[in-house]
């Protein structure tokens, strides 16, 4: 682990900022306590998945992060405590490792972000942080410094999304109670459904939608068909425009 995720120095800084009350110490702490969350995040996502390509993390905002693995993994956000004996049960060694809920990781990432810009005109006046909020989110934060990181090693697997190339992971146990997952660049987030096939499993973005024009079947990402979007035809110059229509059932 670098430096550059060190979270207990964030948390030391912020900690020596919050024994003042002006304005600029105030912020300066909740930026240095975005950064502990930043780097507990990482230290994490680095340790836990070695075997994944690192690329994958660059574009993972670290509030999102974690809420993408625990698609993956239920115990990501989640205390662990592992206790190491003699086969009789003698001896015990209890190693513990706290971690934090992703609704709080989010709720306590998007708190300390809305202090960290300029009140607008209307509300200068009266701007305050509220140091007993930044106080409680620290006391929070503080108990993620007790115990050891504890990994259970994932089997990530991945494909490429068909729409922009980028790596999408999955794991066996994802794709076996769902039908369908989304790329995972932002930028994408194309639909891929799931399919099982002779044991093994298949992804695809696109469905088959006939033209009227030439009879053949156009290919179209599945994600691409909303309201008054344009669809062309790749082997004729017919042109459609996506709207729904209401079609009578139970007849």
């Amino acid at each position: 682990m670098t430096r550059a995720y060190d979270k207990t120095e964030h948390l030391s800084r912020a900690s020596s900022l919050l024994l003042n009350d002006d304005l600029s110490s105030l912020r300066y702490a909740c930026l240095e306590m975005r950064y502990f969350l930043e780097a507990h995040v990482y230290e994490r996502l680095l340790s836990g998945a070695d075997e994944i390509p690192k690329s994958i993390f660059q574009r993972w905002e670290p509030n999102k992060a974690m809420k993408m693995l625990s698609m993956f993994d239920e115990l990501s956000d989640m205390d662990l405590q592992v206790t190491i004996s003699e086969q009789d049960g003698s001896n015990p060694i209890n190693i513990k490792y706290n971690n934090i809920k992703n609704r709080e990781l989010s709720r306590y990432y998007n708190t300390l972000g809305s202090f960290l810009h300029l009140p607008q005109p209307a509300k200068i006046k009266d701007f305050t942080i509220a140091k007993a909020k930044i106080l409680k989110i620290h006391t929070a934060l503080s108990r993620l410094l007790d115990g050891n990181l504890i990994i259970i090693k994932t089997a990530y697997e991945n494909f490429e999304c068909e729409k922009c190339g980028a790596t999408i992971l999955y794991t066996q146990k994802f794709v076996e109670n769902h039908d369908r997952i989304h790329c995972q660049d932002t930028n994408c987030n194309t639909l891929h459904f799931i399919e099982h096939e002779a044991g093994r499993v298949k992804f695809g973005a696109r469905i088959l939608v006939p033209c009227s024009g030439c009879n053949l079947d156009m290919s179209v990402f599945y994600s691409d068909l909303e309201f008054e979007a344009e669809i062309h035809c790749e082997n004729c110059p017919r042109s459609y425009v996506v709207r729904p229509t209401l079609q009578i059932t139970g007849e």
